[in-house]
C-alpha cells in the first residue's frame, strides 16, 4: 500500500494523543505531490511552527504566522497547505468535541472495518486531504485494512 517510513506507527499501534494524530495528518497534507524525503527534512521546523501539532494552538494562527511561515526557508512554503492545516485544526477539535478522542472518531467511522470508506469521510471532511492522503494518514497512523479469508 504505501511504504513504511521510520515514523509510522506499526499496523494497530495507535498515536498516543489526540495531538500525535493532528501531527499525522498535517503530515499527510503537507506529503501529498512531495517526496518524503523532502518532508521529513523539514518535518522538525514544520513542527516548531505549528505548536507542536497542537490542535488547540494551530487553531488560533492567523494571517501573520502564515505570511512568517511563507518567508521562512525551513519550513514547507506552500501557501494552500498551511491554511489547510489550520483550518484543519478546528474540523479536527469538532470532530473531538463529538467523541472522546480522534481515534474514537475513526473507529466510529469504521476505520477498523473498511479503511477506503474512513478514507472517504475523512477526504470529505477535511481540506486538501484527498482520498490518497487520507489512506496515507491511516495508514501512518496505524489503521490497516483488514484482511479477508475467503471460506
Amino acid at each position: 500500500m504505501f511504504e513504511k517510513q521510520p515514523w509510522m506507527q506499526r499496523a494497530g499501534e495507535y498515536p498516543r494523543s489526540d495531538q500525535e494524530y493532528f501531527g499525522l495528518l498535517a503530515r499527510a497534507v503537507f506529503s501529498a505531490g512531495l517526496g518524503p524525503k523532502v518532508v521529513e527534512s523539514r518535518w522538525k521546523e514544520m513542527e516548531t511552527a505549528f505548536h507542536g501539532f497542537d490542535p488547540k494552538e494551530v487553531e488560533k494562527m492567523g494571517e501573520a504566522e502564515v505570511a512568517r511561515l511563507l518567508s521562512d526557508p525551513a519550513v514547507i512554503r506552500n501557501r494552500r497547505k498551511i491554511e489547510a492545516v489550520i483550518e484543519n485544526a478546528g474540523r479536527f477539535l469538532e470532530r473531538i468535541d463529538g467523541h472522546s478522542s480522534f481515534h474514537a472518531y475513526l473507529a466510529g467511522l469504521g476505520a477498523d472495518e473498511d479503511l477506503d470508506a474512513a478514507a472517504e469521510e475523512l477526504a470529505q471532511t477535511f481540506t486538501h486531504l484527498g482520498r490518497t492522503s487520507a489512506l496515507f494518514f491511516l495508514f501512518s497512523a496505524g489503521w490497516r485494512p483488514r484482511q479477508t479469508v475467503e471460506a
